[in-house]
């Protein structure tokens, strides 16, 4: 299927790479995005499609039952695992050999294949002080 590259996606791609340490719900992105007037389902539409093309992680906020979204990459993201911080949110990438390592060991040790699109929880350096 062709990927349109409208204005609006353009600016809502610009929008997540400036920000990209911070995971942003549906709602703050559109209050952010307000003067480029962005209609909250056209954002809903056009993470869809970012999501489904690796360019944004999707995943819950804490406990809750809504999704936040954050800017992974220009790449498909798709050949490493991640880690994510529950205080702040942000997402960091593990290098492809620290990946490859994780899943040889959980899979040599106990026969569990664990996919490359997990993301480790955990708290990060400057939220654990």
């Amino acid at each position: 299927m062709k990927t349109y590259h409208t204005h609006q996606r353009q600016s809502l791609l610009n929008f997540l790479k400036k920000n990209q340490e911070k995971a942003f719900r549906i709602e703050e992105i559109v209050e952010a995005m307000a003067a480029e007037s962005i209609s909250q389902s056209t954002v809903y539409r056009l993470m869809t499609k970012l999501v489904d093309d690796g360019l944004v992680h999707r995943t819950v906020k804490g406990n809750s039952r809504s999704f936040v979204y954050q800017y992974i990459s220009d790449e498909k993201c798709e050949n490493h695992l991640h880690m994510k911080c529950t205080d702040c949110g942000k997402v960091y990438h593990l290098d492809s050999s620290m990946t490859s390592a994780i899943q040889s060991n959980i899979r040599n040790n106990t026969s569990f294949e664990i996919d490359s699109h997990t993301v480790l929880l955990g708290k990060c350096g400057e939220c654990k002080e």
